[in-house]
């Protein structure tokens, strides 16, 4: 018969600031990952959008911590021992910036809410980005900027962030933000006179210590908005890179702040610019360098093969020698080239009933050759240039038998 274990106590409610404690182990699981339960707990478990936390229970470090029926489980990398009683200690740097994100996400959610009716559908925390989703379109520029503008009174008024709980029966005397999504008791986390919430998360004390607050992207979902936020510790470290990659672009540019934006555009036009011709001049040689092939062309019937081998990785640059020779007439073309492997390409003019794919299944038969394609172009990769020689070979014998039954 299974033993109903009782309901863990939550340290973390009455002080999420407390980073060490003790307690009395009431169950133990084996497996893979080892585990325990505990009378009580300072580890948060999963849950609300916010991560777990992460420490020590004994000599075990804590990877993971779950709830179940509101038992919460200590997930280990090593067997606790058979101690009654484990001292256990937090990742306080985790779960300090964990505090600050969602304070900051709840004093956010508040801020559109307040300003522009928009209420947040989705939270999510993680180690490397914070977000929240809202119905309709991203704010425009000027919306964004009032609610920072708000987040940022708030955080300089230092209003006291609360917690308690609440009888299910008086709830609905509290204004809260969301319908909470659990019957009984709820616990409610308050930014004094201006949001409440229903929220297990840990919280930081007042609406300064979030530190600070910025927006870092507003991305269209579908029919939502997705916002992508940081607070705090991790917002003063994206404030440094961003302040480190501008002055860069500024010594690079030889510019000063309010002129780095026009001079990044005037950089890019150029370079777009440089493209343009250098794709012309691209063009313009390859036709060069195709008409060049086409006086080598060795006659085969009415077709003129032309071939060439490269030494180079640009696949791209030989697709296009490709298409400037077929788009001559009557021509076949095997074109190789010497990148990281050796690679071919093998096609002929429109206008042929010549169908490439025929030759496929003696070109398989050749040990390492490999490929595919369609009626006008077939290409894939070799052994080596001796592989590539062979291919040559069953190509002109296919040609030179196939030319009475096809035409350019």
């Amino acid at each position: 018969m299974t033993r109903l274990l009782s309901p863990t106590r939550k340290l973390y409610w009455a002080d999420a600031y407390r980073r060490r404690f003790t307690a009395r182990v009431v169950e133990r699981r084996e497996g893979r990952r080892p585990a325990v339960a505990l009378n009580r707990t300072l580890f948060y478990p999963t849950g609300g959008g916010q991560p777990h936390d992460t420490g020590r229970l004994g000599e075990a470090r804590v990877l993971d911590v779950v709830e179940e029926n509101g038992v919460i489980y200590h997930i280990l990398d090593a067997d606790p021992g058979h101690a009654d009683e484990l001292a256990g200690e937090i990742d306080w740097p985790r779960r300090w910036d964990h505090m600050q994100q969602h304070s900051g996400q709840h004093l956010l959610s508040a801020a559109f809410l307040t300003l522009l009716d928009r209420p947040t559908i989705g939270f999510h925390l993680s180690p490397d980005s914070v977000t929240i989703d809202l119905p309709g379109p991203p704010p425009d520029a000027q919306d964004a900027a009032r609610v920072l503008d708000f987040v940022q009174a708030v955080m300089a008024e230092d209003r006291p962030i609360h917690s308690y709980q609440v009888d299910e029966e008086d709830i609905d005397a509290i204004p809260l933000r969301k319908k909470p999504a659990v019957s009984g008791r709820v616990r409610v986390v308050e930014i004094e006179n201006l949001d409440w919430s229903a929220c297990g998360g840990t919280h930081v004390r007042s609406t300064a210590q979030i530190g600070s607050l910025i927006i870092t992207r507003l991305e269209r979902r579908g029919a939502n908005t997705r916002v992508h936020f940081l607070c705090g510790g991790r917002a003063h470290r994206d404030h440094r890179r961003r302040l480190d990659v501008t002055r860069r672009l500024m010594d690079i540019l030889t510019t000063g702040l309010e002129d780095l934006p026009a001079a990044v555009e005037q950089r890019r036009d150029e370079a777009l610019n440089v493209q343009k011709k250098l794709r012309r001049l691209e063009k313009r040689l390859m036709e060069l360098e195709a008409a060049a092939l086409l006086t080598q062309a060795k006659p085969i019937g009415r077709a003129r093969f032309v071939e060439r081998r490269v030494m180079s990785d640009d696949a791209n640059a030989m697709q296009k020698l490709m298409r400037g020779l077929l788009a001559h007439e009557n021509v076949v073309a095997l074109l190789s080239w010497q990148g990281g492997q050796t690679r071919w390409s093998l096609g002929h003019s429109l206008g042929s009933d010549l169908d490439l794919r025929q030759l496929m299944p003696a070109l398989r038969d050749i040990p390492g050759v490999r490929g595919g394609g369609g009626p006008d172009l077939i290409q894939g990769v070799a052994a080596d240039q001796e592989t590539i020689q062979q291919i040559k070979s069953h190509l002109l014998a296919w040609l030179a038998e196939a030319e009475t039954s096809f035409h350019f």
